[in-house]
């Protein structure tokens, strides 16, 4: 299960979980980008593809979407949170009604999936979940955006409790927490060249949705079985 899905990372981790094979579920807001999507999947894997119109924000659309991916699919085995929004604004120019969007993008959206599907996968006895979380979470944001920092700090913190709560009773959740990613949406919201922001990582370079897919692969499967309360770091050197 996976929300955020018609996004650059988005995609490509829905790319990557079906190409293994895997049934997926898809949330995002927009219905014409979801069938888009599910279209290009469809020519990669041979898992199902089911795809859910809502607010991942909304625990009645979460609800609704989980209940639907229990009744196609059968067991939740996964759940990666990569909804989100990304904006730069200084701190004394800040609306509050900006704070509330960015907060409720990136860490409501986290906390509401959590909190649905935890209790099919504790029901289950076992499930991995990823949430999205930043590097601006884990050290401040180096654009003006102190309230998308705090948001994503706030993914950091929900992972590691959820990881303490959830994990003995079968539950995995970790995080990944990216550098700059070369995005539609890293373009939009920053005034930073990609060439500035590049220079940032110790690759020289702008990171791939494709290498966090990858990362994802890495926590939702066998290979990281022993791996719990993680913040899984790709971001190219740029935080060490």
């Amino acid at each position: 299960m996976i929300t955020g899905a018609t996004g650059g990372i988005g995609r490509a981790v829905a790319r990557a979980v079906h190409g293994t094979g895997q049934d997926v579920s898809l949330l995002d807001r927009e219905d014409s980008r979801l069938q888009d999507l599910a279209a290009d999947l469809a020519a990669i894997g041979s898992g199902r593809v089911t795809v859910s119109a809502g607010d991942a924000a909304d625990q009645a659309d979460v609800t609704a979407w989980v209940q639907q991916a229990r009744a196609d699919h059968g067991q939740v085995v996964g759940l990666v949170n990569v909804a989100g929004l990304w904006r730069s604004t200084a701190f004394d120019e800040l609306d509050m009604s900006e704070v509330d969007d960015v907060i409720t993008a990136n860490l409501r959206t986290a906390i509401v999936c959590c909190r649905v599907v935890a209790d099919v996968m504790l029901a289950q006895g076992f499930g991995s979940i990823v949430n999205f979380a930043s590097t601006a979470g884990e050290y401040g944001s180096i654009s003006p955006a102190a309230h998308y920092a705090a948001a994503k700090g706030g993914v950091i913190a929900l992972t590691k409790s959820l990881a303490r709560e959830l994990t003995p009773r079968g539950v995995r959740v970790n995080a990944i927490s990216p550098g700059p990613i070369d995005t539609a949406g890293l373009a939009a919201g920053s005034s930073a060249t990609a060439d500035q922001v590049a220079s940032r990582t110790l690759l020289g370079r702008l990171g791939t949705p494709e290498e966090i897919a990858d990362c994802v692969l890495f926590l939702l499967g066998t290979g990281s079985s022993f791996v719990t309360g993680h913040v899984l770091r790709a971001n190219g050197g740029s935080l060490l």
